[in-house]
């Protein structure tokens, strides 16, 4: 996979004599989890987290874009927030135009989680779609995404979420040049166990942004995050799990001016693999 990446990113082609640009970030966070049991399995606790993400890319100035991204989340969930997520990770392949004001892509790519800490519960799913952006003027901006979860690949293929549509709308504000502020909305709609078990999860995240003007590309954020996971029981009450986030990190642009705004998927890994709610 990674050859693969390299080899879309330097192939001769329009592309290879344009300009390189990426991005990394690192964060922590904390997040507070409740859930219905399941199985007479809960999902209560507090859990710490570090994810690292790395993209890199190359684009003409035609537009055009190839881009590459990799995320990894760690916590520590061992026995404070047990089915709960203990790592997810994902890699997802961009291509797209970036016009100015508008940008418009396709990805495809894959998101796994694993949780419990025990080798029989993880999930490999692979995710497909469209995205776009536009910028309403120099303050505002919008952005959004539509795509198709699917696969059964993991040890509990027959228990985790598949079959399912994923989309989500952003909105950000320029407050100065320096600081922006946001707010997302997710939602993901899959099923699970049997064909008539619908699964829903639905996440809300309010962010700001400060650049550090002493060091051009260097970014500080803060974030908080809301997830409910909601799946429809076919027998029984439903089981609802909530998940609220509290997160910071800095960012570091290098390469080109140019960076097409694209989806950040991680609203979804944690809850392919979450025995309160979205896996029994």
């Amino acid at each position: 996979m990674f050859r693969l990446v390299a080899a879309l990113l330097l192939t001769t082609s329009p592309l290879a004599a344009q300009e390189l640009y990426g991005s990394a970030r690192l964060s922590l966070g904390q997040s507070q989890t409740s859930g219905a049991p399941v199985a007479l399995q809960g999902a209560n606790g507090t859990l710490m987290s570090g994810r690292a993400d790395l993209s890199f890319g190359r684009i003409a100035t035609s537009g055009l874009y190839l881009q590459a991204d990799l995320g990894l989340t760690l916590t520590d969930n061992a026995n404070s927030a047990p089915n709960t997520a203990n790592t997810s990770g994902s890699l997802i392949l961009r291509t797209g135009r970036d016009a100015e004001r508008f940008s418009y892509g396709v990805f495809v790519g894959a998101l796994q989680s694993d949780h419990d800490n025990d080798a029989s519960d993880d999930a490999l799913r692979l995710l497909a779609g469209i995205e776009g952006s536009y910028a309403l003027n120099d303050r505002w901006g919008f952005t959004g995404h539509l795509g198709y979860l699917n696969g059964t690949t993991g040890s509990d293929s027959v228990a985790t979420v598949t079959n399912g549509i994923a989309t989500g709308l952003g909105i950000t504000f320029a407050a100065t040049d320096r600081l922006s502020i946001g707010t997302s909305i997710g939602y993901l709609n899959a099923k699970m166990d049997a064909p008539a078990t619908v699964v829903e999860l639905w996440t809300l995240e309010a962010r700001a942004d400060y650049d550090i003007k002493a060091v051009p590309g260097l970014s500080l954020f803060a974030a908080a995050q809301y997830g409910e996971s909601h799946q429809k029981e076919i027998v029984g009450p439903d089981d609802i799990t909530d998940t609220t986030t509290i997160l910071a990190g800095i960012t570091y642009r290098f390469g080109g001016k140019k960076h097409p705004k694209t989806t950040d998927f991680s609203y979804i890994e944690p809850f392919l693999a979450n025995t309160g709610g979205i896996l029994e």
